[in-house]
């Protein structure tokens, strides 16, 4: 094995990952899990494609470090992304702390490799702002990336991945495309299966954690599908997440379409909240309710949040309701089938807990994950949760889907 963990003190240290150079990209990606495994690193996703660890004691020149990724292709490493600082795992920092951490970490880069920075520039292609500052050894390429908002600084990460490729790896944020995606091209990634199971192929897995980035983490899956390498962290930027509030789905749809720009991707909201439509859902279950002696929703006008009205719902009289009241059941089927057919996944809010889901680690509340696939003849949807491995693949009746549906949306080539 090529790269070993120190035994010292700082037991859970990553400076092996720099030190080693260029045999770490000949590591298998499971040797790494192997000679690691005290450092907190589990798979991704159950393609094993990659590790992440969010261990509280991982460390890195002697500085605490928070979530770190480690990526292979082909079953070898070719990428590891070290968060430095985020503001939705650690909260705020100062403008003076922002400044000294990205002084402190690029002295730390400079010492360690014995180089000096070859390119130092902001970033103008990203869609959003990004200072980046570069090194070359003899075998890989660090990137130091920055950025802060007007709510003040938002990430500090270290990117490595092997010369000479490295530039080309870790200069694709948000903003760049390693090649350009075709719609007719997605097709190929559609499986169609015996048993009626028809599902997309090839979404990568992101690990959200505990905070709110349900909505963001769910873009980067789609953006990193089309072949965009951007993170939840520039997402939740983009889209003014909080950690524990999470993101409306309106400024989501507007994140999306700024990240979109300049990428040939194209953004459309098939299903938005709209509170004039609930109120009719809601008062066409009052009536239903009436008639079968469940329980009445209040009254929209005395309610501040949605939470109170969908608490108050008897499950099977909505799902009644909203499954035969006009066309538009028959409509999100039709959505679903002709994007999950196309090769796009569904970018789908919903509201948690009308309907009985098994080990998910939000029991109530809105949430956004991605529709991957659909079973016509079991009229199943097929759904995934962007929280690791486990949750890649679940599936629900269509109507008990389309009954907790609050938002659907898509991102798409632009031919």
């Amino acid at each position: 094995m090529v790269v070993t963990a120190s035994a010292d003190d700082e037991k859970k240290s990553l400076d092996p990952v720099i030190q080693v150079g260029g045999q770490l990209w000949q590591t298998k990606i499971d040797i790494f899990h192997k000679h690691f495994a005290d450092h907190g690193f589990q798979w991704l996703s159950s393609n094993q494609a990659a590790l992440r660890s969010v261990d509280p004691e991982l460390s890195m020149f002697g500085e605490k470090v928070g979530e770190t990724i480690v990526r292979a292709k082909d079953g070898l490493i070719y990428r590891v992304d070290i968060s430095v600082f985020n503001r939705g795992d650690q909260g705020s920092l100062s403008h003076s702390e922002f400044k000294e951490a990205i002084e402190k970490w690029q002295g730390f880069i400079t010492e360690s490799t014995d180089t000096t920075p070859e390119d130092t520039r902001d970033a103008n292609d990203a869609a959003v702002g990004l200072k980046r500052v570069l090194w070359y050894t003899a075998d890989s390429a660090i990137l130091l990336e920055s950025s802060a908002s007007r709510q003040g600084p938002e990430f500090i990460r270290v990117r490595l991945a092997p010369k000479p490729k490295g530039a080309f790896y870790l200069g694709n944020t948000t903003g760049r495309v390693r090649k350009q995606v075709f719609r007719g091209d997605l097709r190929r990634n559609v499986t169609r299966g015996d048993d009626g199971d028809v599902m997309i192929k090839g979404i990568p897995m992101v690990d959200q954690g505990p905070k709110g980035y349900c909505a963001v983490a769910s873009a980067e899956r789609v953006f990193r599908y089309y072949g965009l390498e951007t993170d939840q962290h520039e997402m939740a930027q983009l889209a003014s997440s909080s950690a524990g509030g999470g993101t409306s789905q309106r400024m989501m749809y507007e994140a999306l379409k700024t990240a979109s720009n300049g990428v040939q991707l194209r953004v459309f909201d098939i299903i938005q909240f709209d509170a004039r439509q609930f109120e009719d859902w809601i008062e066409a279950y009052n009536r239903e309710a009436r008639k079968q002696g469940g329980s009445l929703a209040p009254d929209l006008r005395r309610v501040v949040y949605l939470d109170q009205i969908y608490e108050a719902l008897d499950p099977e009289i909505y799902l009644e309701v909203k499954a035969n009241r006009g066309n538009y059941f028959e409509g999100f089927k039709d959505d679903i089938m002709e994007n999950i057919d196309a090769g796009i996944p569904l970018l789908w809010g919903v509201y948690l807990g009308l309907y009985p889901e098994k080990d998910i680690p939000q029991a109530r509340g809105g949430h956004m994950r991605l529709v991957i696939g659909y079973n016509r003849r079991e009229n199943e949807l097929v759904y995934t949760d962007s929280w690791g491995a486990g949750h890649e693949a679940k599936r629900m009746p269509m109507d008990q889907a389309f009954a907790m549906t609050t938002g659907l949306y898509t991102v798409k080539p632009a031919r």
